[in-house]
């Protein structure tokens, strides 16, 4: 898939939020990154479909990924960048190298690999403690799911399907509270981002809210990972959002790999 076409950003329409830090990075980008980086010359696509506007909490990174990996790390950079969110930009993303090259840090969640083919997964957070069971479907077409458990999950939060909207389309849906959610690609022809929304209502009259946005670079289908940020106010939506997202991730490659083998 060509990655050629320019993708136009979108801002947010309202105030923005300044993340606290608690280490203030030089958020300078380096002369060789800035000009050679696609991820960071790649502008965050603007969305069709209409949505309240975005102010996210949290910023996430979804280390980068494949097949193989035995474990996938969730890095939590909220307090670690200074600039203010406007949008995925190229001065957001370098902020959030930035980040990443000066800082270490513990993963807040884990997803561990149980068996070699990677459909299922434990997941821990900081302290070692099972937040959920990740049973993921043999082809992209089939249904995933989180199974959260009562020891670390928020109360109330159950088991999540993650299955597709609709044949042909690049959206996964599931249901959370009664409330439809759905990832789905801001672009026609690409992947590298995508966004989480909340659903109210059905058909023309259906609302939308976003509650998070991803971004990448390309890795050529074979390897996804990248920035997350989050609406994180409603208790356990970050860790909703996060670990759900790593699923649309693995159901990305999946199709990549069906594409190559003439499965679609």
């Amino acid at each position: 898939m060509s990655t050629a076409i320019a993708l136009t950003d979108m801002h947010a329409s309202t105030p923005t939020l300044h993340h606290r830090n608690s280490s203030k990075p030089s958020t300078t980008p380096n002369s060789e990154t800035e000009h050679h980086d696609p991820w960071l010359d790649t502008l965050q696509a603007t969305s069709p479909l209409p949505s309240h506007p975005f102010s996210p909490t949290h910023t996430y990174w979804i280390t980068p990924h494949g097949l193989l990996t035995k474990n996938i790390t969730i890095l939590d950079l909220t307090h670690d960048i200074s600039t203010p969110y406007t949008g995925l930009t190229p001065e957001y993303k370098t902020a959030v190298q930035a980040a990443l090259k000066d800082h270490s840090f513990t993963p807040t969640w884990t997803c561990q690999r149980i068996n070699w083919l990677g459909l299922r997964h434990k997941i821990i957070d900081t302290q070692g403690r099972l937040v959920a069971e990740w049973t993921h479907p043999w082809t992209s077409v089939g249904a995933a799911t989180l199974a959260f458990t009562s020891q670390a999950a928020p109360e109330g939060m159950h088991a999540l399907t993650l299955k597709p909207r609709r044949w042909g389309l690049r959206t996964e849906a599931f249901v959370l509270n009664s409330v439809q959610y759905i990832w789905e690609m801001d672009s026609t022809w690409h992947s590298t981002h995508m966004t989480l929304y909340r659903v109210f209502g059905e058909g023309e009259t259906a609302r939308r809210e976003t509650v998070a946005k991803y971004a990448e670079k390309w890795w050529g289908g074979i390897v996804t990972g990248g920035a997350l940020v989050v609406d994180g106010r409603d208790d356990g939506m970050a860790m909703v959002a996060c670990l759900s997202a790593v699923v649309v991730l693995k159901k990305k490659r999946q199709r990549a790999a069906e594409r190559r083998s003439g499965g679609e």
